[in-house]
Parts: structure tokens; sequence; C-alpha cells
């Protein structure tokens, strides 16, 4: 039985485009197969949200069904759409053959070409097998998180190996709304070793015939490259599907905006990236020495716009209001400025402007609402700034992209003279031990401060940081999710008192 193992990447809620790309693949003169099988979601895409039950799509969706069917013939043809089932809106699998079409809802067994392959919406590890199945196929639309591609293919080959069958995964490819697909296809022969697995996070149809016997295969990408590869495409994906190819933000000479100028130059070509130095009075001559060797060494666009003239003209024009502003107010003027200006930008290069917080800023709420928090995605909101560290030494293993100066340098914002991060919060080697016991593993306060031996001021004072800063988090932009726990997963109420 040769197969064709589809990678495809939908636009959601386009079913006519999604539909017309399906129609090009069954016409495509090669590669030929006697099945074609791509993923769940593949007719309607992913996440639909609220449009999941929309009685125009789910209409659009039967009618896209109709006409795939007629390009059908001796190819069969497998993918996944929108249907309702009990008064429910699902996701279900179509198959396709000689104009015929039978839904599948959950697991379905079909006799083709005189083997029995059981069809299953969802992963081999929750699958029930059907004894008299020659084979296996299996749809999935499940978001990629770090380091859980290879735990799926060890699903896949131990599915195979225990029912004795040849088994196939196709996982659905794109981003949206934060989420990525990684579009994993894979094969293994039913001794349970793989055949096949193809390169994550890109388009690609692959053969195989699981009659023949093929050369065993490994995935060995390292999980920082993976995790690189995946942001990377996530971010593409949502600028491209945004109907934009550019992207705009602040630079600082700091980590965090130049590990988002080496991810958006990956994604997008250095050409594409522009860059903003925004100085200040008290913005360092350091902190413009290492943006400029960075921007150099990236390709990508740098430009610098000083943010004190524009400064001068607000507190003058509030100054019969207040005359002397706190210094939080001065600084929180910057920021806003700073996003004026880059939101200027992004309109005058009709580019998107994305932010540059992380996932530790993120917890904390040491951002500026409607500043530095501004843009239309966070592309390192869910990486906690130490692990954007590793990634930054795991870059330069390759050559030197990050400037040791900016790896090496104290995290500061520079929205006051000689202003440090670590002035107002533990190292951020502690503080993300601190978050991560909380809002993953749900530690009290007195369980973290005993397992890492931290002072109970300390993290009773971050936690309160956390629970205070829900208002400013459900304001910010979708962040990219790598992780089990991103911020997008939480709905926590915002008026309201924790009792740590």
């Amino acid at each position: 039985m040769n197969i064709n193992l589809v990678s495809f990447n939908p636009l959601s809620a386009d079913i006519a485009g999604n539909a017309a790309r399906v129609a090009d693949i069954l016409r495509a003169p090669a590669p030929k197969g006697d099945l074609i099988i791509l993923p769940e979601a593949a007719l309607c895409g992913c996440p639909l949200f609220d449009l999941f039950d929309d009685k125009r799509l789910l209409a659009q969706n039967a009618a896209a069904l109709k006409e795939l069917a007629k390009e059908t013939k001796e190819t069969a043809l497998v993918l996944g759409y929108m249907d309702r089932q009990d008064g429910a809106s699902v996701t279900a699998a179509a198959y396709i053959y000689k104009g015929k079409i039978t839904k599948i809802f959950d697991s379905e067994t079909i006799s083709f070409k005189g083997q029995n392959i059981q069809f299953v919406l969802g992963s081999p590890e929750d699958a029930v097998a059907d004894p008299d199945a020659d084979a296996a196929v299996f749809l999935t639309a499940k978001p990629y998180l770090k380091g859980n591609i290879t735990p799926r293919l060890e699903g896949l080959k131990k599915y195979a190996k225990k029912h004795a069958v040849p088994a196939v995964l196709c996982n659905l490819l794109g981003g949206g709304d934060g989420m990525i697909f990684d579009g994993l296809v894979a094969a293994a022969d039913k001794k349970g070793a793989l055949s096949l697995v193809g390169e994550p996070f890109r388009e690609q149809t692959l053969s195989w015939d699981w009659d023949q016997k093929s050369a065993p295969v490994s995935y060995k990408i390292p999980v920082q490259e993976e995790l690189l590869e995946a942001l990377a495409f996530g971010l593409r994906d949502y600028v491209h599907k945004s109907g934009m190819d550019k992207v705009v933000f602040g630079i600082s000479g700091g980590i965090d905006s130049a590990f988002t100028a080496v991810l958006a130059a990956k994604a997008l070509g250095g050409e594409s990236v522009y860059c903003v130095s925004l100085p200040s009075y008290c913005t360092s001559d350091l902190s413009k020495t290492l943006a400029g060797q960075l921007a150099r060494t990236l390709g990508v666009n740098l430009e610098e716009v000083g943010v004190v003239p524009a400064l001068g003209g607000v507190k003058e024009a509030m100054a019969h209001i207040v005359s002397h502003p706190k210094d939080a107010t001065e600084q929180e003027l910057q920021s806003r400025l700073r996003t004026t200006i880059l939101g200027a930008l992004a309109s005058e290069y009709n580019a998107m402007l994305i932010s540059t917080d992380d996932k530790s800023e993120c917890a904390v709420g040491s951002f500026v609402l409607y500043g530095d928090a501004g843009g239309s995605l966070q592309p390192i909101g869910d990486l906690y700034k130490s692990e954007i560290y590793e990634l930054a030494e795991y870059i330069n293993k390759q050559g030197e992209l990050i400037p040791r100066g900016i790896i090496e340098r104290a995290p500061t914002s520079e929205l006051s003279p000689n202003q440090k991060d670590e002035d107002q919060l533990p190292p951020y080697s502690v503080l993300d031990k601190i978050l991560r016991a909380y809002l993953e593993e749900g530690k009290t306060a007195d369980e973290i401060s005993k397992k890492f031996r931290v002072k109970a001021a300390v993290v009773q004072d971050v936690l309160s940081r956390v629970n205070q800063a829900d208002l400013k988090r459900r304001q910010t932009a979708p962040a990219l999710q790598v992780s089990a726990r991103p911020f997008a997963s939480v709905l926590r109420p915002i008026i309201k008192k924790v009792n740590l």
C-alpha cells in the first residue's frame, strides 16, 4: 500500500481556500499514491474557538467535501474537517474514495484494496486498536510543546510493535493565535521500527509503502534546535497569515530584544526585520553599541529615534496639571512614547509591531501596560528569562550571533539612570525557579521558600506581583505557546485577594 503523508498548513475558517489546495494535491501528477493522508482539521484549520459552532462554516465544510469527492478516482483521500454529532460541533475525518464520503467521528476501520485500515482521530497513546486492522492511520491536531516530538514518535513505535501493524501519524501544521502545530508526519513498520519521519515545521509530502521493507530511520534534532525552529516558524506563519511580511520592534542592547531579533531574522530574513533604537537620557552608550553590533551581524535594519524631544513635549503639555512627574510616571511615559513611535513606524512600513517581553516579566508584571507590552504578538512570551539565556548560548555555539556583552550584562529596562532589574527582583536564576514552582507545580509560598532556601519575604513579594499582574497580562498580545502551562491556558480573576 503506497501512501502519501501530507504536512498541511490550512488557514483557520478559510474552507474554500483550504479545499482548493487539497484539490491541487489530488490533481498533482506526482507523487501518486493509493491513499493520500491529511491531518485532523485540515479543511477547517485550528484553532477556531467560537467559530467552531458557526453554522455557515459547517455548511461550507459539507459543500467542500462534496466537491473534493468529485476529484477522487483511483486514489483515496482522508482528511480532517468539522461536523456535528449528538448536537455538538466536533472535529471529524472524511474518507473519500470514488466519489463516496465515509465520515469518521472517532475511529473507523475501512476495507481498501484488500486491506483493513483503521483510521483514528487522535494519538496512538489513547487509541483502542481494532484486532482486525491491517494498518493504523492517526490524524491529529496536537500543538507543539518543548520536547514533545520524540515522545510522540515513541508512542507511534510502541503502538505499531504492540499490535503488529504498520502505523502512520499525520499532525496539523501551522501557527495561529499563539498555538504552533508542527506538521509531524511519521510511519513505523509492524515491528515498531521508525521507517519514515518528516522534517517538522515545513510543508511537505512524503511517500511510504508499508508493504515494502524500509531501512530504519531516527529523529535526532536537539531539543534546543527544535524549539528555535518552532518559534521561528510560529512567528513567520502568524505574520504571513496576518497579511504582512515584515516586523518592527524596539532594540535595547538587552537579551530579550537580541533574541527576538535572531528569531525574526531566522523567520523572515534580515531585510524584513526593522529594529529601532529608542534612546532616552538614561540610555547607556553600551546599549547603543551592542544593538549596532547585533544588527550588523544579523543583517537586519537598524534605525534610531530618540524619545527625549517627545518626552519633553509631553511633560511641558501637562505641566499645568503635574509640574514635576513622579519617577514612575516619567518611566512609563518613556515606555509609552517608545511604543507610539514603533506603532507609527509599523504603520509606515506596513509591518507588524511585536513585543519583546518574556514570560518572567509577564509573570511579575515588570512591563508597562500600553508601553513595552504593545504589539500584535509576543514571540518569546512563553520563555522564562533563564531559558532565553540558555538558548542564546546554544545559538552562539555555531558562531557568535549575539554579542557576549549582551549575554553578560545585567538585565535592565533603562527607564532611569543606572537601573537594574535586580534592584526590585531576585536574580532571574532564582526568580524563574519560584515562578515555575508556583505557576506550574502549584507550590505554596512556604513550600517554595523551603525548597529553594529563599527568604519567605522574597517569595511572598514575587507571588504578590504575579497575582497583581493579571489585569496587565490580560491586555497583552498572544504569546507563541511552547510550554505545558502558557498564560493563555490560565484564566484567573482580575479582582481578587489571594492569601499566600
